[in-house]
């Protein structure tokens, strides 16, 4: 069994170490390394066992060569165009000051380092891939020091058999019959499902026993079964059918008019009994399956690994597996790959998966705080305030991450502040409600690094309602001829009749009016419709923030970008401090 493996200047890791076991999963979103670990394995494999033929074919240890070379058409595993697409960042040599041993131009090694045990006998193989174009590495086996050249491989690394079992892609209508090299390019060309028909002939072929055991789990999974495959010398296709035991037995049908989860969980037990193998890498085996049966699949998959003693690992994006698996046997690839200890990591991992977008993962990556809003229009107003006062937060609003919920609930935030923790634990939020979502007690909201903030007024436009700044943003916009004279007029009626004294006299005060009707909704569009403005909608209200003067500004809208800056900004304190 392998238990580590470590990866240097190889594909998308430039160093990584990851620690294996009997069956892992491996979760992550897209281009986030889990494919690299699996390729890596296969080229590990490739080298190994090529090194290994070529030493059996010498004569004398003494024209024993420590390198052998791999051509780039050999790498069925991996589609390459040019050889130097093994490397991190293709940089196949050192630049100039990058090691201090090694001048400019020095080749650079891409290694995998391979770490296994055999009945409590451990054992190591470094391959190493040297640069010689872009058709041929040299590769070269490397002892535990990497240093000292390995002139003789472990028996239990010889033994190790690897298949590379990569995504479903769909089969078609017929299939010719394909030799072992052709079926192994197939494959690496991200096209298994092209040789399901032959794989499930070698299976026939080769042992009754396991066909027999195959069409059983095929009657357990789905209540059909598959008539044996047919195929002579001189038929072109090979032919194979299944039916239904609880129909009409002369009615058959060509597993090609079965759906794409029969003909991938097909796919894998025919990978599974036509491929013996001590290691095997499934890449997405539930792409294409419902959630029910990925449950039902993911749990026959391990009966047969363990019956057949073969290490699994299985790169996935399904909440199921991730729920289904034990989080010490989940290894995240969401910010540095890591295995999981505890089942909150491993929750993490699984709402990460469901909630969270590229931009998300970036964002978090980098090492930025997240602010929910309510929506778009809320944070735009909150830059154009924060502008206004000058306030140091207003860096923050330039390029924030923020999270609009869009008429979601605000335990919804929360969830998706839970999934960022799966990137970075360290991770700190605001969630800024409007005054009227009440709805929810803030515990019910807030978690550790999360703080939740509630306007008092019903939402956030309702700081906007200040006479002499609406009236300062209409004589603004609004000609200064007869029609524009009596605009104005209507638009200052308008907010006497709507808005008592005590809030013309004092609009920074804080009156029933101003607190507790949706401004957005109502006095704001009716103040705009009587000032000709009907035009300018919600998205737009920020303009009217923008030309409001700081002593306009209602004090609570500095007390909470003073919290926001301090949860958010880069160094401000912890906040639960």
């Amino acid at each position: 069994m392998i238990t580590r493996v470590r990866l240097r200047y190889f594909k998308r890791f430039e160093e990584e170490t990851f620690d294996l076991g009997d069956a892992v999963v491996l979760a992550g979103p897209n281009n986030s390394g889990k494919s690299t670990l699996l390729q890596a394995l296969a080229a590990w494999h490739l080298a190994v066992s090529r090194w290994t033929a070529e030493h059996a074919t010498q004569r004398s240890r003494a024209r024993e060569r420590t390198g052998i070379p791999l051509a780039r058409r050999d790498f069925t595993a991996i589609p390459l165009r040019d050889m130097n697409l093994l490397w991190h960042d293709r940089d196949t040599a050192y630049k100039k000051g990058e090691q201090p041993t090694r001048q400019a131009g020095y080749p650079r090694l891409a290694e995998i380092a391979v770490d296994g045990d055999e009945a409590g006998e451990p054992w190591h193989v470094t391959v190493t891939f040297r640069y010689h174009g872009r058709e041929q590495v040299y590769v070269k086996l490397m002892q535990t020091d990497g240093v000292a050249a390995l002139t003789e491989v472990p028996a239990p690394a010889r033994s190790v058999q690897v298949v590379h079992v990569p995504p479903f892609s769909g089969i078609g209508a017929e299939e010719t019959r394909y030799d072992r090299g052709y079926q192994n390019l197939l494959i690496g060309q991200g096209k298994p499902g092209d040789i399901l028909r032959n794989l499930l002939l070698d299976v026939y072929r080769g042992d009754l026993d396991a066909w027999r055991r195959l069409n059983q789990d095929v009657r357990e999974t789905f209540r059909h079964e598959l008539l044996d495959p047919v195929y002579a010398d001189g038929d072109p296709y090979i032919v194979i059918e299944y039916r239904d035991p609880q129909a009409d037995p002369r009615k058959t049908f060509d597993i090609a008019s079965a759906g794409s989860g029969f003909h991938q969980v097909l796919t894998l037990l025919g990978f599974f009994y036509a491929r013996p193998a001590s290691i095997l890498l499934l890449d997405e085996p539930d792409a294409h399956q419902h959630i029910v049966l990925q449950k039902e699949v993911y749990d026959r998959v391990r009966r047969v690994a363990r019956e057949r003693k073969c290490q699994l690992l299985i790169s996935t994006h399904s909440e199921v597996l991730l729920e289904a698996t034990d989080p010490a046997n989940i290894t995240s690839f969401y910010g540095s790959p890591r295995r999981l200890r505890v089942e909150t990591e491993r929750d993490r991992v699984r709402e990460a998966l469901k909630r969270l977008s590229a931009m998300d993962i970036l964002s978090a990556e980098g090492g930025g705080n997240v602010l929910y809003v309510e929506d778009e229009s809320d944070l735009s107003i909150l830059r154009a305030l924060a502008a206004v006062l000058g306030h140091p937060f207003e860096a923050f609003l330039r390029d924030p991450f923020s999270v609009p919920m869009r008429g979601r609930r605000p335990a919804d935030a929360k969830a998706h502040f839970f999934a960022l923790q799966a990137i970075r634990e360290d991770v700190r939020g605001v969630c800024l409600l409007d005054g009227d979502n009440r709805d929810q007690d803030d515990h019910e909201v807030s978690a550790e690094g999360l703080v939740v903030l509630r306007w008092l007024r019903y939402e956030i436009e309702n700081y906007l309602v200040h006479p002499v700044a609406l009236l300062r943003f209409v004589a603004d916009r609004v000609e200064p001829e007869l029609l524009g004279y009596h605009l104005r007029r209507a638009a200052e009626d308008l907010l006497r009749d709507q808005l008592p004294p005590a809030v013309l006299s004092n609009p920074l005060a804080d009156g029933v009016t101003v607190v507790a009707v949706p401004a957005s909704k109502e006095l704001l569009p009716a103040f705009l419709r009587a000032a000709g403005m009907a035009d300018l909608h919600k998205k737009d209200y920020y303009q009217i923030a923008a030309q409001m003067l700081p002593g306009e500004i209602h004090p609570e809208v500095t007390a909470k970008l003073d919290t926001m800056q301090g949860v958010l900004a880069r160094g401000g304190p912890e906040p639960w401090e």
